[in-house]
């Protein structure tokens, strides 16, 4: 029988001062797409799989984010507690924060992707079901510039990643990581181990990702669907039009 994640994680700590006015008075995940804000459709694929039990990541304009989630009456049944980041983290010592509290499988959001897809329910089971330490949500992206801004990844035909690329100056792939992940709490343990990246000079999840996938325990899963990383009034603009083409 296969089990279900109970815990749901959302990094929310960014600032959206590059997605116009409205991202000078509210953290990213506070900018509406359509007529929600995106911190909404990211909690909503978290209750599609059934998970009720959310931490998030906060520090920028924190409050303002208690106060929506707290008082958006379709997360009335959620559970949610708030832990501070620090800004100037990589993303794999954010999700360490969470160590201390979380000991069993859990899925990861970033607080600034849209993700539209009928099958993202799925997304903890065939975790579980491939035994991965981590698995990483991927798309297929056509678009080197795009790539070159994200990360690529390389996985065989049984969906074991290779290698995993952080902002890529010439990609090879044709796969983007996205900002979902499905854990093992022995990731934590490989984070720990993870050096900090030459180019940001700090620990990041993609480095991690590449430590677990040399023991055969990283996944890439293949999105049917959308999905739109929000960091510029174009990318805003993309996900609005995604999001009103599925509705």
């Amino acid at each position: 029988m296969t089990k279900n994640v109970q815990v749901g994680v959302i990094l929310v700590g960014g600032k959206g001062t590059r997605l116009g006015w409205l991202g000078k008075f509210l953290p990213k995940s506070l900018v509406p797409i359509g007529q929600k804000p995106m911190l909404y459709y990211i909690t909503r694929n978290l209750l599609s799989m059934k998970i009720n039990k959310v931490y998030l990541l906060v520090n920028y304009k924190k409050n303002l984010i208690k106060n929506y989630l707290f008082g958006e009456p379709e997360f009335q049944k959620m559970s949610f507690k708030f832990i501070h980041s620090k800004p100037d983290f990589g993303l794999a010592d954010v999700i360490l924060i969470t160590g201390r509290y979380i000991k069993e499988p859990f899925v990861v959001f970033l607080g600034d992707d849209l993700t539209i897809s009928p099958q993202i329910s799925q997304f903890p089971k065939d975790g579980f079901s491939k035994k991965a330490i981590a698995q990483e949500a991927v798309i297929k992206e056509n678009n080197p510039k795009i790539l070159s801004q994200t990360c690529e990844v390389f996985f065989d035909k049984s969906g074991k990643i290779t290698k995993a690329v952080e902002k890529p100056q010439k990609p090879k792939s044709t796969y983007r990581g996205c900002g979902i992940y499905f854990f093992q709490p022995e990731v934590f343990k490989y984070i720990e181990k993870t050096l900090p990246s030459k180019s940001t000079g700090k620990r990041e999840i993609t480095d991690t990702i590449n430590l677990i996938a040399q023991d055969g325990k990283a996944f890439a899963w293949k999105i049917d669907g959308v999905n739109v990383n929000v960091n510029t009034q174009d990318d805003l603009t993309k996900a609005t039009k995604y999001l009103f083409a599925n509705v």
